[in-house]
C-alpha cells in the first residue's frame, strides 16, 4: 500500500466534489489491485476526484485488499463488493449498470484492477487539457504493455494518433482504454443513443471511442502515464481459436454498426473461416490453416497463395519469420 495519507492526497483540493470519477472494475486481481489502487491515489491534482469500484464477487483476497485501502481512505475509495459474480450470469455491461451511473464527476477515467498507472501527472495533464479545449470529449495517452508471463515490457507501446472518427473506424482502435479521460455528458449521450447493453458486444470501449470521436474531437498526448498488463487469457489476447474469431466477429459487428448508422453501407462482410484461417497461422498450424483457408466464402489468387504456402512446411517456417509470428 502507498505511504500516504488521506488528508496528503487531498491537501491540494479546493473542495471535496470530484470532479473526476475514476471508474475501476476487478476480480481475481489478488496480485495486481494494490498496485492499481496506489497509481490513482499518486496522483497529484489540485481538484477532488474519487475512485469507484466494481469487485465482482472475487474468490481470492482482492475484496480485502479492497476494504484495506477503503478503510484507510473513505472519502476517495468508494467500492460495490458483489456477492454472487454478475459477468457469469450475463451481465456484461459492468461499469454501465454499477459504476457509471454513481459517478460524480465531470470527468470519467477508466483504469481496470490489473492494469495501473505510473505518471503522478496523469489526470491533472488529461482535465487542463480538457477543460481549456471544449470542443474535446476525451484525451488519450501511450501505455507501455507489460507481459506478464515473462515480467518483461514489450518494445511495442499501445496508443496512437487517431486523426478522426473514418481513421478510428477504418483502422481499427488504437486508444488505450487505462489512459483515457473523456466528458461524462458526452458518456450519458452515447448510452442513451446507442444502448450498447442490448448489442451484443464483447467489448464496451472501442464503440465508445468511435462515438466520442464521431461527436467530437479527441486528443492523442504522446507520453506514455500507463501499463497494460498483458494476460494469457484476456478476451484480446485468447489463445482459444472459437474466442479469438468471436472477439473479431465482434469488432466487425462495431465497426458495420457505426458505418451503417454514419455511412449508410457496411463495412464488410465477415467471413470466420477466413479469421480462423489467420489464427491458424498465428498459432502455428498450417494445417487447420489450409483446411479454413479452402471453407472460405471466396476463393481469390491471395487464398490460393496462402493455401500453396500452408501445404509446405519449409515455405510456411519463411512465411511466419517474415510475418513476425
Amino acid at each position: 500500500m502507498i505511504d500516504i495519507t488521506q488528508e496528503q492526497v487531498m491537501q491540494t483540493w479546493k473542495n471535496e466534489i470530484p470532479l473526476v470519477s475514476v471508474c475501476c472494475i476487478t476480480y481475481n486481481h489478488e496480485p495486481y489491485i494494490a498496485q492499481a489502487l496506489d497509481g490513482f491515489l499518486m496522483q497529484k491534482t489540485n481538484f477532488p476526484f474519487e475512485v469507484l469500484i466494481h469487485d465482482d464477487a472475487s474468490t481470492d483476497k482482492t475484496a480485502d485488499i479492497i476494504r484495506e485501502y477503503e478503510k484507510k481512505f473513505p472519502k476517495i475509495i468508494k467500492p460495490i463488493y458483489q456477492k454472487e459474480n454478475q459477468y457469469s450470469q450475463g451481465k456484461r455491461d459492468i461499469s454501465e449498470t454499477w459504476n457509471f451511473p454513481r459517478a460524480k464527476g465531470k470527468y470519467i477515467a477508466m483504469c481496470e484492477g490489473d492494469d495501473y498507472w505510473i505518471d503522478e501527472n496523469k489526470l491533472q495533464m488529461q482535465v487542463d487539457f480538457l477543460e481549456n479545449n471544449p470542443d474535446y470529449g476525451m484525451c488519450y495517452t501511450k501505455a507501455n504493455q507489460l507481459i506478464q508471463k515473462t515480467g518483461k515490457f514489450s518494445r511495442t507501446k499501445n496508443g496512437s494518433y487517431v486523426k478522426d472518427f473514418e481513421d478510428l473506424l477504418f483502422n481499427g482502435n488504437r486508444v488505450p482504454t487505462l489512459t483515457t479521460v473523456f466528458r461524462k455528458d458526452l458518456l450519458n449521450s452515447y448510452l442513451k443513443e446507442i444502448y450498447p447493453q442490448n448489442k451484443g458486444w464483447l467489448m464496451g470501449d472501442y464503440p465508445m471511442w468511435l462515438y466520442f470521436a464521431h461527436e467530437s474531437r479527441i486528443k492523442f498526448l504522446d507520453k506514455v502515464t500507463s501499463v497494460y498488463r498483458v494476460l494469457e487469457n484476456s478476451a484480446s489476447h485468447s489463445k482459444d481459436i472459437e474466442k479469438s474469431v468471436n472477439f473479431a466477429s465482434s469488432v466487425l459487428r462495431i465497426q458495420n454498426f457505426f458505418s451503417e448508422k454514419y455511412f449508410h453501407k457496411k463495412f464488410h462482410e465477415f467471413d470466420e473461416h477466413l479469421e480462423r484461417a489467420f489464427l491458424y497461422l498465428k498459432f502455428n498450424n498450417r494445417n487447420m490453416a489450409n483446411k479454413e483457408f479452402s471453407l472460405c466464402n471466396f476463393q481469390n489468387k491471395k487464398i490460393r497463395i496462402y493455401r500453396i504456402i500452408c501445404s509446405s512446411a519449409i515455405l510456411f517456417s519463411i512465411f511466419r519469420k517474415y510475418k513476425g509470428f
